[in-house]
């Protein structure tokens, strides 16, 4: 066999940062965590995800471990990429693709730290002590560094900046100097720290209006309810539940928790239709359609990249959303020129629904964009 299986209990060891790779993995069941020192950056969360290969290729050394997040099964390849992709042509399709991935989240992640870096520059150009009316910028108070590392990951697409401290005297510090969006505190600072921290927030005339929401360990009544008494109104559970937690700051931030779905791309209304729907989020994307393709006209756009690639399977829920605004679409005098952003076995289907029969399939964003550019051209 070309391949064994090895299960790994959650913080144990697989791939070592430094060593040089041999041979491959393939993650079979569990959650990985791509980790460089005590810094997580990223998770290894879908089965079939392949890891360690660049090692290899590049006879370089593994810049980072993998650890298991979770309890893990991990298929670990004795046989050299090369050799393997000899004897599976098609198998160099997923490598491409998966490189592919990672390159496109390296460049995001450039991109929100060129956009920081960008905005801390224009607030020194313009002699501004905050960064208050120019991004929404949040301040993180918590010993544990992987539970920073765990919301940072779930407000990634948010485009929010994240200030993290550890202490209550931290955040006293930075809350005399600088002004933040909203405040998130673990409750479970030592020495009732997320009570003092609240106290002193408020008398703070930088912080007093301030959202503040608690961080506390799910199940932890007492914590909550001492929080409570002092003037916490909101609550984010540990661990990091992705969805609920964005619910709660855009509930805090008085945002439209549907805004994260949608964006102006190359020319396009971009719609990213959400992994998991419930029906809140659901009737709020719904409610906006109108207001953001009215908004699209405006600005002299007439064509939507619609994009299903993040689903991991095909819900009802969401074969509802794309044929409600199929509707939309479809009441406009000049309805939009529309694509599908699809993967999988399922891809070919999404264009048979009612009043999509139209729009294209395509593999990537920016071939659904050239699609709709070279179709306005036709």
């Amino acid at each position: 066999m070309i391949y064994e299986v090895q299960t790994f209990e959650p913080g144990e060891l697989i791939l070592k940062e430094g060593e040089i790779g041999k041979g491959f993995c393939i993650l079979e069941e569990g959650e990985l965590q791509v980790v460089r020192g005590d810094k997580i950056l990223n998770e290894i969360t879908s089965r079939g995800s392949m890891f360690g290969e660049l090692s290899e290729l590049l006879m370089y050394k593994r810049d980072a471990s993998i650890r298991a997040k979770t309890k893990a099964s991990v298929k670990f390849f004795n046989i050299s990429l090369p050799e393997f992709v000899e004897q599976n042509p098609k198998f160099a399709v997923k490598i491409i693709r998966n490189l592919g991935r990672r390159l496109i989240r390296m460049n995001e992640i450039a991109m929100e730290g060129d956009a920081r870096n960008n905005i801390l520059k224009s607030v020194a150009d313009s002699g501004e002590s905050s960064v208050k009316d120019q991004v929404t910028r949040l301040l993180i108070v918590e010993e544990k560094q992987a539970i920073f590392e765990q919301l940072r990951e779930s407000l990634s697409k948010t485009g929010w900046v994240l200030d993290w401290v550890s202490s209550e005297d931290e955040a006293v510090t930075i809350c005399d100097k600088e002004y933040f969006s909203a405040i998130i505190v673990s409750c479970s600072l030592p020495d009732n720290g997320a009570i003092d921290l609240k106290r002193k927030l408020k008398t703070n005339p930088m912080s007093a209006k301030t959202p503040v929401a608690g961080l506390l360990t799910k199940g932890d009544d007492r914590a909550k309810n001492d929080a409570i008494e002092v003037g916490y109104s909101a609550f984010i559970s540990k661990p990091i539940e992705k969805n609920k937690a964005l619910n709660t700051l855009y509930e805090m931030l008085n945002l439209d928790f549907s805004d994260q779905y949608f964006n102006l791309l190359e020319g396009a209304l971009y719609f990213r239709v959400p992994a998991t729907l419930n029906e809140e989020l659901l009737a709020q994307i719904n409610r906006s359609f109108s207001r953001r393709i009215s908004a699209a006209i405006n600005d002299g756009v007439d064509k939507m990249v619609v994009d299903v690639s993040q689903l991991s399977e095909v819900w009802a829920e969401s074969i509802q959303l794309v044929t409600d605004l199929a509707e939309h679409l479809e009441q406009i005098e000049n309805p939009f020129k529309t694509a599908f952003v699809a993967e999988g076995e399922d891809s070919s289907n999404w264009n048979k629904l009612d009043g999509c029969e139209d729009w294209a399939v395509c593999e990537s964003v920016k071939s659904a964009v050239e699609n709709l550019t070279k179709s306005e051209l036709a």
